[in-house]
């Protein structure tokens, strides 16, 4: 993974790496301390994972729709992802936490809400979507 100088650049590296498989390159964006590597400690197991997991999982496009500034090192990103699973398209908004490190930002950890569950389309979805919902499970 290359340096990512703003957000945004991280988000849409992760995209391009998800998009053509390169499932090492999605491992090196998780930021040191993310929860999500509590479960997959070295790039082996989380290689094996993806090959299992996502590997039926085609992403068809990404959107970074806003930002907000947390403090001057963590930045929360609202993202659209349209993926393909088992022949149907899908649409979630991610609120991904990124954090900026000596090695650029990397993805610390998300909540994700799928359309079906949102009261609006995808695009008109905001942070106060997220800030109130009841289920705040973050990955």
């Amino acid at each position: 993974m290359t340096l990512s100088a703003t957000p945004a650049d991280c988000l849409r590296q992760r995209f391009a790496a998800h998009h053509r498989g390169d499932y090492a390159a999605v491992y090196a964006s998780y930021h040191p301390q993310a929860p999500f590597l509590q479960h997959f400690p070295d790039l082996s197991s989380y290689l094996a994972f993806a090959r299992e997991q996502l590997a039926d999982v085609k992403l068809v496009a990404w959107q970074c729709t806003m930002e907000r500034c947390l403090d001057v090192m963590q930045v929360e990103c609202l993202q659209i992802v349209e993926y393909v699973h088992e022949g149907a398209t899908r649409r979630m908004v991610e609120l991904a936490l990124l954090i900026d490190t000596s090695q650029g930002w990397r993805y610390y950890s998300a909540q994700k809400l799928d359309e079906l569950d949102l009261p609006v389309p995808a695009v008109l979805v905001d942070f106060s979507h997220f800030d109130q919902a009841l289920d705040k499970v973050r990955f």
